[in-house]
């Protein structure tokens, strides 16, 4: 009898910590998680929100609230999954969500977050589905449609970029994606013309949008639109270079109109990113259009336009190197060889800087990565941690960090010592591969023997080689330039060094 007793004594004791968890109500482990949360206790309000899940597993306020701790704190992707099962358990959740601002917005980033990290590990499917989410949460915000248009033209997925542009149409007739959308879907349908038309009505808008800025500068300074155009352009020269401020203080002298100014700015900055994307894909679709037809008077009617798309493009980003490469492409393509060799140089010197130009701390870091082993390369890819220190030298040149840079030296290839900094003229950083820089000089090679710049051609063809000692065109070319120069046997002696390293 003692035993049992004794038995009947220990099952009760064993129970008794299960007991006293189930002795919290659920009521009270809300209230005390709603009491942290708002008290910025976001930890002790997510222990509250998951004892209370453990004693009543599947609770949807429980769940939604663990949600939006979670939101609160970063973890986005989890706040996702349990925001996503609370409105698929629990529907009229979703309801609450919309009609409440607070749940609505943590809601809504939280799916827009989790979207951006899928998206981000190619992970497109789960991007989508979590977008969609938030287009559901708030249905009249553009920017998880915009969002979502970015992960189907990296699928190329057209249709669904069309509907995208019909639903940013039906929340905001005004809203400019509607028009870049559509010229993107016809410009991957490749209808040339009406991604051009697209395009051309979303330009029109930034231009307008631009020029009410422009006006309101000269209205706060008190410039006519002459000076308020110069100073337009030098507000968005100092946003780039970081010295705003100073600039609006002391040169200006408008203190007092900083927060307006810095508002002008940041408009005329997004208005000039805008055109000069509207107006680069506008150019690429008039070459493309002059490369696909035949009469020779149409193609270079195409020709100039694509022209004078790519200068527009050019005077709203002077650095752009596609929208200039394109240029002189189309400059080279239309027989305006002058100034398609004028564009090429232009472009071997905008994205090679000599190591002279920078200062010389950093220079003497990276010289010192040129070794005998790596010498003959004459070129490679640069690492951390003098990446790092380059990307902050050129942080407000770029205003962003490239993430990667190329040293180039290829004249030492074949030397015996190591460069020094007497060389550094000679010695060059670019945030561009080899294989672009390859082309470009081949390309100058190409229109300076056009012009019968036979010596500058050769000089062109033999970086082309000093990057890529298999480059065929160049040899070929090369072969060109000595033949027209009269010299036959160094021709021949180059097709067939051609030759031989095609084998190798």
């Amino acid at each position: 009898m003692k035993r049992i007793l004794c038995l009947f004594v220990f099952i009760l004791t064993c129970a008794a910590p299960i007991y006293s968890q189930k002795a919290v109500p659920l009521d009270a482990r809300l209230r005390g998680g709603k009491i942290h949360f708002q008290g910025g206790r976001y930890a002790r309000a997510l222990e509250q929100f998951d004892a209370a899940l453990v004693d009543f597993p599947g609770n949807p306020e429980a769940r939604f609230w663990k949600a939006i701790v979670l939101e609160k704190t970063g973890k986005f992707i989890e706040s996702a999954v349990n925001f996503d099962s609370t409105f698929i358990t629990a529907p009229e959740w979703l309801d609450k969500t919309q009609k409440d601002e607070m749940f609505q917005y943590s809601a809504w980033n939280a799916f827009i977050k989790a979207g951006q990290k899928m998206d981000e590990n190619g992970d497109y499917a789960s991007a989508i589905s979590y977008y969609k989410r938030a287009t559901n949460i708030n249905p009249q915000s553009p920017q998880a449609f915009l969002y979502l248009s970015q992960v189907y033209t990296t699928l190329d997925s057209l249709e669904e970029i069309k509907n995208i542009a019909k639903s940013l149409f039906e929340l905001d007739p005004q809203n400019q994606q509607v028009n870049i959308l559509l010229g993107l879907y016809f410009f991957r349908k490749e209808d040339w013309d009406s991604s051009m038309v697209y395009y051309n009505k979303a330009a029109e808008f930034f231009m307008q949008d631009r020029q009410n800025a422009v006006a309101n500068i000269a209205k706060e300074l008190k410039q006519d639109l002459d000076q308020a155009e110069i100073t337009a352009n030098k507000l968005i020269v100092k946003r780039n270079t970081r010295s705003l401020e100073t600039f609006i203080n002391d040169s200006l002298k408008a203190k007092n109109k900083l927060v307006t100014l810095g508002r002008l700015t940041e408009q005329l900055y997004l208005d000039h990113a805008e055109l000069n994307i509207c107006n680069f894909r506008s150019g690429v679709a008039a070459l493309q259009k002059a490369n696909d037809i035949k009469p020779e008077s149409l193609q270079q009617r195409y020709f100039k336009t694509a022209i004078d798309y790519f200068i527009e493009a050019s005077k709203y980003n002077p650095v752009d190197y596609d929208a200039k490469f394109n240029l002189g492409m189309t400059y080279y393509r239309s027989g305006a060889d002058i100034k398609a060799e004028s564009i090429f140089n232009t472009l071997t010197q905008l994205i090679l800087t000599p190591l002279q130009n920078v200062n010389p701390k950093l220079s003497q870091n990276i010289l010192s990565l040129i070794t005998m082993e790596n010498l003959s390369a004459g070129l490679f890819e640069i690492v951390p941690p003098v990446l790092n220190e380059i990307d902050k030298e050129f942080e407000k040149a770029y205003t962003f960090k490239t993430g990667y840079w190329y040293l180039y030296y290829t004249d030492f290839k074949k030397a015996k010592e190591l460069p020094t900094s007497a060389n550094y003229d000679k010695i060059f950083l670019s945030t561009f591969n080899s294989d672009i820089i390859e082309n470009l000089w081949l390309l100058l090679g190409a229109t300076q023997t056009n012009l019968k710049k036979f010596d500058d051609a050769i000089k062109a063809f033999n970086m082309v080689l000093d990057l890529n000692p298999k480059n065929q065109d160049a040899y070929r070319n090369l072969a060109v330039c000595y033949r027209e120069k009269g010299d036959q046997v160094k021709a021949y002696e180059i097709l067939q060094q051609g030759e031989k390293m095609k084998k190798q």
